[in-house]
């Protein structure tokens, strides 16, 4: 159907609102668990199939009380997180990092992003350099009009390592102009009160863009062979790219230790953009400042 009447709009959006409720409950319900294969493995929960993007856009933009985060992937409308506690802490922290870069900057939160004719995503944060110019071909970023942001970040708390890098092929797609995609891992604890924490930065300029060019365990735990095997067998990550917690450096237990900086690009963060004078060749993300927000709220 391509077409909705009033009534029918209202119909449709009545069943969604009743599933998103559903799936409220059962991600609610995967906070209690271990950490373990689920965590790579685990999949969004389906909505709808089938639905056009504008369909899709006319309702998320209308519906602003769903309590579950959720995007539109090829015609399926999934809904995969729970922003709450942990999920919001990082995000939190991460925008106050990202705000002392520049300000030439343009840091926000929440952001509906087109990434493909039958797909939209809502990304946790993106960041986009004032005064971005781009050919006039260039796609707006959603139906604002704008352009695309230079960074986006997801933060996953229930949502899987194997979900959010699924993400990097259409973050990176040729509807965007997106430069870096940045994901934070965030693992249940486990029996001793550890916690597994993971960083990955992936790049366009890569050769392959859904190999991501940083890797880095940041936790009070090492990552559950599971998500290493994962990393190293089914992502392609070189195995002297993953490093940090578990893989020979020092613990994450203080601020300032150079294996646990995420060095973001300038030139690539300021991409359509004049770069500042006064900016180095990288901004820096302190893991362990996000890891003792996350740890200890």
């Amino acid at each position: 159907m391509s077409t909705y009447s009033q009534n029918e709009k209202k119909l449709l959006y009545s069943k969604w609102c009743e599933k998103f409720d559903l799936a409220r409950h059962s991600l609610l319900a995967i906070f209690e668990r271990q950490d373990g294969i689920q965590e790579v493995k685990r999949k969004g929960i389906i909505i709808d199939s089938e639905i056009s993007r504008g369909k899709f856009q006319e309702f998320s933009e209308r519906e602003p009380r769903i309590s579950v985060k959720f995007r539109l992937i090829d015609g399926k409308i999934e809904a995969y997180e729970m922003p709450i506690e942990h999920h919001s802490i990082a995000q939190g922290e991460l925008i106050y990092i990202m705000r002392s870069w520049s300000d030439q900057l343009k840091v926000m939160g929440e952001n509906d992003i087109i990434v493909g004719p039958r797909s939209l995503y809502r990304c946790d944060i993106c960041v986009r350099p004032m005064n971005r110019s781009l050919p006039q071909t260039a796609r707006a970023v959603n139906t604002s009009g704008r352009i695309y942001p230079t960074l986006v970040v997801e933060v996953g708390n229930t949502e899987s390592v194997n979900s959010l890098h699924g993400l990097a092929a259409e973050y990176f797609s040729t509807y965007t102009t997106i430069q870096l995609y940045l994901v934070i891992k965030i693992f249940p604890p486990r029996q001793d009160n550890t916690v597994a924490l993971l960083a990955l930065l992936y790049s366009r300029n890569n050769p392959n863009p859904t190999i991501p060019i940083i890797v880095k365990s940041f936790g009070t735990a090492s990552l559950h062979i599971s998500t290493q095997r994962y990393l190293q067998s089914t992502v392609n990550v070189p195995v002297n790219i993953i490093t940090g917690v578990g893989f020979g450096a020092v613990a994450c237990d203080g601020p300032g230790i150079g294996d646990y900086q995420v060095a973001i690009p300038t030139n690539l963060l300021f991409n359509g953009a004049r770069v500042p004078n006064d900016v180095p060749d990288n901004f820096y993300i302190d893991l362990f400042k996000l890891q003792n927000a996350i740890l200890n709220w």
